[in-house]
Formats: C-alpha cells, structure tokens, sequence
C-alpha cells in the first residue's frame, strides 16, 4: 500500500492555549482543560466550565476539525492525549496545558483519521523519546510539527476512520447512559434527603438541627462517629524491590472524574511495602477523600465510593493515593451510598469549605477538624436500607457499562495499530 510520509508542521499549524486568572471564570465560552481529557475521542460540552470572552483573542476560539493535546500538568498519564473537536455548539476554547493542531486542507485530511492515528503507541513512542508506551513528561508544538507520519490518501483515511468511529459511538452512547443513571441516582438523593419526599414523608414532622430543618426521626451525627477506620494513602515506589514487592494501582485526586466515569487508564501502578498495603488496600463501601491540592475553583473534598466491581477492574490490588484518605464507614450505623451522596451534597453547595485550609496557594482538607465538627444526616436505618435497594442496582449499571467501554477500548486499541501500519487492508 503507498502510503505517503508527510510531516506534521507541512499540513498542519500548532498553538498554545489561553492562560487565564480565576477572575476569568464567567458565562460565555466554553473552556476545555486538562480533566475534560481521559479515554475520549470528543469533548462533552454539556460538562465543560466557561470563562468570559472578554480574556480572547479571535485565534483563541475552536473550530471544527481542530484536534487539542494535554500539553502539560502534572499528570504524565494524560501528557499527549488528544481530543478531535466536532460538532461545535458553543464558543469553546482551550486551557493553556494544551496544544491545538489545525489541518490546513480538510478536504485532503480527516481530521479524525489523525485524532485515531495521535493515539497510537508508535505516536506516543516517536514524541516521548521513549520506549512504545512510555509517558510523555512534556509535548510541546516542536515536537508535534517535526514528527513524520506515514499517511495514505483521504479515501483510505474515511475508511479507517469508519471502522474505527463504530466503537467510539457505541463508547460514546454508554457514556449518555451512564449520564442518565447518575442523574437518575442524584435526583432520587435530592428527593428524598434534600427535599424530604421519602416513603411516608406526610406524617413526618420537621425540626431545627444545626443544618437547619430535618425530619423528626433523623438524627445528626459527628463525622467520627460514623467512621470506623481512616488512614492516608500511599505513593510507593515505581519500580519494585525488595522492600517495595506489592504491585497496585493508585487512585489519585486527579484521577477522580475519570474512574467516576469508568476511566481507569490515568491510574498508574505502583509497587508498595507490604505492610502500607495491607492497611490501604480498598474494600467495597470505602469512600476515598481527597485532602490535598485543591484550588479556590475546585475545593478539596471530593470523594469517589469504592465498590467491589470498581476493584475487581484493578485486579483486586488498588490503593489511594498520599493526598487522599481512605474513610471505612460503620456500615451498622451508615450506608456507604448514603454517605458519598450526604459528601457530594456538601461539596456541591461549599458547605465542605469550612474545613478548608490554604497555604502556599495550595488548599488542603482540614480532617481532624472535619472529624470533630463535620456533621452528617442520619436517616432511620430502614430508609436508608430502602435508598440503598434503589440505588446499588443503578451504580451496578453504571459499572456494567463502564465495562463495556473499557472491552471496547482495548478492542478499538488492538485494531488501531494495524489499520495505521497499513498492515490491515481496507
């Protein structure tokens, strides 16, 4: 097959994203940073924060066919990736951790052929400098102009990309699902402990706790009392020894909105001490806490429950990470999913910034004072036994769903090199 060797800087030209203060956060233009990122082909605009328009250029704004890179951040597992933008419905832009590729000739390029071709080892290899698989510390708009891809013509480039787009659809439309059943999950927590429209609710009296107005038969409890283990988490090492022998994966406070999604391909794996391990290692019901890192934007306090199935995809071996907590729940006393959706209710209203503790311009968790003074909503046991009923089955959807996605990642994945390499025919 002739395929045509073409350097990257020839058909296309690259540009940094937009820097911008906090004061620029506003209403008009949709932003697209870092942790829009993970396994995705095409952003989520419905997700995506905004900043004000008064902070862009007219080059700062996307257009269709543009293909945006993770540039930098911290996070060397998304160094790299790329997102293809399609289907514009808002004035979007991009964060300054990103770069943008802009095809000079769509007509002779498909832009989503090479958002597929970005995304292979032999890519990643040539831009790391590395060994095939290796992490990217750093990209930038050098190293993507000077790379020499090996090309065929457009009509094979809409072919491959027609296979290739039947995954990402199916991906994407469990994705929409998934939507529906977290938004199916909160609503059904709001109805019944925010609103307090729960079975039998019109003979429930309400009164004054210090959250206000409650039902009669609910009580308010300190946060140590539900708690029946807590420790921080591990970092460990990233090769393995003697002293560090126990191989898991690590969920960090980055990671958290892409394993919420199913995401678990940021999560980098780490070799322990056994002893660290042993008294970190994840149950089903642990809720894990974010306590470190955060900003003025996006607090510390974040959580992500833990469930056997979301284990059982790590092979059974994860940890959190330093910055985070592992909290064990008395599961005698409270629900583990009635408490993630007590915490999301906190996070979500800033009731969780008064544990809040910045320094040195970065916001940490203040725990034990979060232990002594942070309160939670406890509803009768059977309620939340019948809340529980109701909701395992949803989050059991959502893993089911989010199992598929990764089936049909590695299955798009193993496809992928051979279709770039020409060594499959279509």
């Amino acid at each position: 097959m002739n395929w045509e060797k073409i350097k990257l800087g020839d058909i296309a030209t690259f540009s940094n994203g937009v820097n911008f203060s906090k004061n620029a956060y506003s209403k008009g233009v949709k932003l697209i940073g870092v942790s829009d990122f993970g396994n995705r082909l095409l952003p989520n605009y419905n997700e995506l924060e905004e900043i004000s328009a008064d902070v862009l250029k007219e080059s700062d704004y996307l257009e269709n066919g543009d293909i945006i890179f993770v540039r930098s951040n911290g996070n060397k597992e998304l160094v790299g990736r790329c997102m293809l933008i399609e289907n514009l419905n808002f004035p979007t832009t991009y964060s300054g951790f990103c770069i943008r590729a802009r095809f000079n000739n769509l007509a002779q390029y498909n832009s989503r052929f090479f958002a597929y071709y970005f995304k292979t080892k032999l890519f990643r290899k040539s831009i790391s400098g590395a060994t095939v698989g290796a992490n990217i510390q750093n990209l930038n708009q050098g190293l993507l102009s000077n790379h020499v891809a090996s090309i065929p013509n457009i009509n094979i480039q809409n072919k491959i990309t027609f296979i290739l787009s039947a995954y990402d659809n199916l991906i994407e439309n469990n994705n929409k699902r998934i939507k529906i059943l977290e938004q199916m999950a909160e609503n059904l927590y709001k109805e019944w402990f925010i609103r307090f429209r729960f079975p039998g609710h019109e003979t429930t009296k309400l009164v004054a706790s210090e959250m206000g107005k409650i039902p009669a038969s609910f009580n308010m409890k300190k946060m140590q009392d539900v708690f029946e283990y807590y420790i921080g988490g591990g970092w460990g090492n990233d090769v393995s020894d003697k002293d560090f022998s126990e191989e898991a994966s690590v969920i960090r406070g980055t990671d958290f909105p892409y394993v919420k999604k199913g995401d678990l391909s940021t999560c980098p794996v780490r070799y322990h001490k056994a002893s660290n391990y042993r008294s970190r290692k994840l149950e089903d019901g642990d809720i894990i806490l974010e306590v470190s890192g955060g900003t003025a934007e996006q607090p510390v306090g974040r959580t992500v429950l833990v469930s056997q199935q979301l284990i059982d995809r790590f092979n059974g071996r994860v940890i959190c990470a330093s910055f985070c907590k592992l909290v064990r729940l008395n599961k005698k006393v409270i629900s583990p999913y009635f408490f993630y959706y007590w915490m999301q209710f906190l996070y979500n209203t800033r009731i969780i910034d008064r544990f809040q503790l910045q320094s040195t311009g970065i916001i940490n968790f203040k725990f034990e004072h979060f232990l002594k003074k942070g309160c939670v909503m406890l509803p009768p046991r059977d309620l939340m036994e019948q809340f529980e009923r109701l909701i395992i089955p949803i989050h059991s959807e959502i893993e089911k769903l989010s199992m598929h996605n990764e089936n049909l990642i590695k299955q798009r994945d193993l496809l992928l090199p051979r279709l770039m390499s020409g060594k499959l025919a279509v």
